[in-house]
């Protein structure tokens, strides 16, 4: 089966390559043939002066394949267009990619590692789908790499469709290919993934001894028994575990974690859930609390909160002590926002927030 350019690092390419083509002409080209697919998104050998016969040895050895865009819509904020795109894979099934305007003419692009997802969280749409499948590290990659085309995104967050930690294999080759040096060349501090909390998954991103990789905790409830209700199946680890691994995680003194809460009316927004929150946070060292305002989906559990009540959040966790950030809300009105992706939008044209 031939390699998949998106999932190969420049490296394991050169070998392969020499493999193949022992002492035939050939494999000196790899690392034009692994620049052009990440930087371009094209895989042509005929085009390095490579002879008919070479060309199509590499065409027995690699193949890259992009995915389709299906549909795509967009937002017009203060910043800048929220772009979601809608992506159908080799197989037909279909994810989605939203590329956010972050300010300072900076953009960042949400990527999904799973179709659907298993962890069945009630305010996101992606969780009423079920975990279809698992997407393969060119699939990652690939969303990366269609949106580069275009305008490359500065930063990279895995936080769209699926938990990145249950599809831990492919997620490192993935972040492998998008490192490389001779191709997309990302730092590590552009790149930022969001769990749930997968145990075992956050010893092994930390055994990777990525100093600078940006992490952060999908939590919304600092309890067990509020968290399973709001979020079935990341009970698997109860938070206790959690807290221990992040702790034991930590890659270099000033690393900050981000935690994110999903801010739902009436269900997570008390004093209670203040006090919890800040004990989690305590022994965690430097951590920055993301307040997400709920974006209502499909099936909402709750109305948006107004304006009043996440400043009244925000305020009572400054008050114990806490860095916030209060998350903007973006992509809301065309299903693009944090908890929206799975569902189909509600129009094709551009729309002012």
């Amino acid at each position: 089966m031939p390699l998949d350019l998106l999932a190969t690092p420049a490296t394991r390419l050169h070998e392969a390559a020499s493999r193949h083509f022992g002492s035939q002409p050939g494999a000196g080209v790899a690392t034009a043939v692994h620049a052009a697919a990440l930087r371009e998104g094209r895989f042509a050998p005929e085009r390095l002066g490579l002879s008919a016969r070479a060309a199509a040895g590499w065409r027995a050895l690699a193949s890259l394949q992009l995915p389709t865009v299906v549909h795509e819509v967009g937002e017009s904020t203060a910043h800048g267009t929220v772009h979601k795109r809608r992506l159908r894979l080799a197989d037909g099934r279909a994810v989605e990619s939203v590329h956010l305007p972050m300010g300072r003419n900076r953009t960042a692009l949400c990527v999904s590692t799973q179709v659907g997802c298993a962890r069945a969280c009630t305010f996101c749409e992606t969780g009423r789908l079920g975990l279809q499948r698992n997407l393969t590290a060119g699939e990652i990659t690939g969303q990366v790499v269609l949106q580069a085309r275009e305008r490359r995104p500065d930063a990279i967050v895995f936080q769209g469709m699926g938990e990145p930690l249950d599809n831990w294999p492919a997620l490192q080759q993935a972040l492998e290919v998008l490192t490389d040096r001779h191709g997309l060349a990302y730092a590590q501090e552009r790149l930022g993934i969001c769990t749930v909390g997968h145990v075992p998954a956050l010893d092994a991103l930390r055994e990777l001894g990525w100093k600078r990789l940006g992490l952060s905790l999908s939590l919304h409830s600092a309890n067990d028994a509020g968290r399973a209700a709001l979020m079935p199946h990341a009970a698997r680890y109860p938070l206790h575990e959690i807290q221990a691994a992040l702790q034991r995680y930590r890659q270099r003194r000033n690393f900050a974690l981000g935690v994110h809460w999903c801010l739902l009316p009436g269900i997570n927004d008390s004093p209670r859930d203040v006090a919890e929150l800040a004990a989690f946070c305590a022994p965690l060292g430097r951590a920055w609390v993301h307040v997400i305002p709920y974006n209502p989906g499909t099936a909402p559990i709750a109305r948006a909160p107004d304006e009043h009540e996440v400043a009244r959040f925000v305020a009572a966790l400054r008050e114990r002590g806490l860095a916030v950030r209060r998350r903007v809300t973006k992509g809301r009105s065309v299903m693009a926002a944090c908890g929206q992706l799975g569902a189909s939008a509600p129009a094709t044209h551009l729309t002012s927030a």
